[in-house]
């Protein structure tokens, strides 16, 4: 018998609608499963459950004309955004005592406001500035792929929570790679949406112009429903007039015809690659081009700099923002995240300034190409989850990064597992706020090649 938490977010939403499910159920179930599993995947640093389970009989009292996109269902939330009545610990040391949020993110409040329940704080890389969620405050967070493996940073834990099935949803941020790179590993469904689309106020920033939050779940149409309730109503009509509010047909053949996707043979090395990776980066456009994509070989000048562009922004700015901090008190930083602050501080306004005006020149050079192909795709993350004992991931935003830069919309998605059960995945990029036109792409592509919908392999010695 199939355990709620088991269900996909749609389902789920579609089952309260109908009377079938309550709220009451999914958390009872959802909460079972952090018992069960998180002791060792240190997927969350807290949980109130007692708000949890008051919200669920809040949403099962309410009239079914009252309820939202997500009535009832539980959603978590990375822990450097602020939830009401809750503490936002950012995963440091400085933040462990603080006070609790005095009002929810605005984010936060538009869940609320679909009716979701916040289903506790999750583990990340301390400061989310990391790509392994090793947290030496609340713990070393692990893959339920492999409980041997990182799970990716810095969303390690939201990623985690969503493939062991203790929540249907998430949200991630990212910076750099930070919702795609653990989408990656865990075997999910990540969406960066545009740049500024979504409001980052209430999140402890990495990087002021490369910060973005959005959806992280099991299934592209589950990432969908999502990202619409994260959507202001105001928002939700741009994309509409933008004509991006439909989506491809899902069943039938040639579903991509008209569609031009480009790509981008110079920018994806296969010697910087994982041979399961490069494969299945390299079939994804032969499964496109047989649902009739049109595929035209393309360039975007001088984007090999982009990643140095973004990296040098990042450190920047997560260098400003942890000045005082660092000058006060060095120790209470983890080592790695210490060391990039420091590393920060050695940059040059000569170095900012050039990285700026790379940012530019690409972000240009992108627009020329996304005027005339709806979309490219690059491998999410070059390589599958490393193991935990390895100190850092110096090449997982290889892919990722770059697209921060530009601030296009990018949606990784889980395609295929290397010969030892990780998953590997490929990123799809498009326009400026053709995240629905975006996601119809990657529900095809979803659906062609067909990632096992199991329980990761690696929950296997917890159940």
């Amino acid at each position: 018998m199939t355990k709620p938490r088991e269900l996909g977010l749609v389902e789920m939403a579609d089952l309260v609608a109908k009377g079938e499910l309550t709220s009451g159920e999914i958390v009872q179930s959802c909460l079972e499963a952090l018992d069960a599993y998180d002791t060792q995947l240190k997927a969350f640093i807290s949980i109130d459950r007692e708000d949890v389970a008051k919200r669920a009989r809040e949403i099962d009292s309410q009239s079914a004309s009252d309820r939202g996109l997500l009535a009832g269902i539980p959603v978590a939330a990375k822990d450097l955004i602020d939830v009401a009545g809750q503490v936002t610990t950012n995963g440091s040391s400085f933040f462990r005592e603080a006070e609790p949020a005095k009002k929810d993110a605005p984010i936060i409040g538009r869940l609320k406001d679909e009716g979701a329940v916040i289903f506790g704080k999750t583990n990340l890389h301390e400061f989310a500035w990391g790509g392994t969620t090793a947290n030496p405050h609340f713990g070393i967070c692990r893959n339920p792929w492999n409980l041997e493996h990182n799970p990716g940073g810095s969303s390690g834990g939201s990623g985690a929570a969503v493939a062991a099935r203790i929540v249907p949803g998430a949200l991630g941020t990212d910076t750099l790679g930070s919702i795609r790179i653990p989408s990656s590993y865990c075997g999910i469904v990540g969406l960066k949406p545009t740049y500024d689309l979504l409001p980052t106020k209430g999140i402890f920033p990495l990087g002021y112009t490369l910060d973005h939050v959005g959806p992280m779940a099991r299934s592209v149409g589950d990432a969908r429903l999502l990202f619409t309730a994260l959507l202001s109503p105001n928002a939700r009509k741009k994309l509409k007039k933008t004509g991006q509010g439909v989506t491809y047909s899902t069943s039938g053949s040639k579903r991509l015809k008209g569609v031009r996707i480009a790509r981008l043979p110079d920018l994806v090395p296969e010697s910087m690659c994982h041979e399961t990776t490069f494969k299945q980066y390299e079939l994804a456009y032969d499964l496109a081009e047989n649902e009739g994509a049109e595929i035209v070989d393309e360039q975007i000048p001088g984007f090999e700099a982009a990643l140095t562009a973004a990296f040098t922004l990042t450190i920047a700015q997560a260098s400003e923002i942890h000045h005082e901090r660092l000058a006060e008190n060095p120790d209470g930083f983890g080592a790695d995240v210490r060391a990039l602050i420091e590393q920060g501080h050695m940059l040059s306004a000569v170095d900012y300034v050039r990285a700026q005006r790379v940012r530019a020149r690409l972000l240009a050079e992108a627009r020329k190409l996304v005027n005339w192909v709806d979309a490219w795709i690059f491998p999410t993350t070059p390589y599958p989850a490393g193991r935990v004992e390895q100190t850092g991931e110096s090449n997982a935003a290889l892919f990722t990064g770059p697209i921060n830069t530009l601030g296009f919309p990018s949606v990784a998605l889980p395609s295929g597992l290397t010969e030892d059960n990780l998953p590997v995945s490929i990123q799809i990029i498009a326009a400026p706020y053709r995240e629905y036109q975006l996601l119809g792409i990657a529900e095809i592509m979803e659906d062609r090649l067909d990632f096992p919908k199991n329980l990761p392999v690696g929950m296997e010695s917890l159940s």
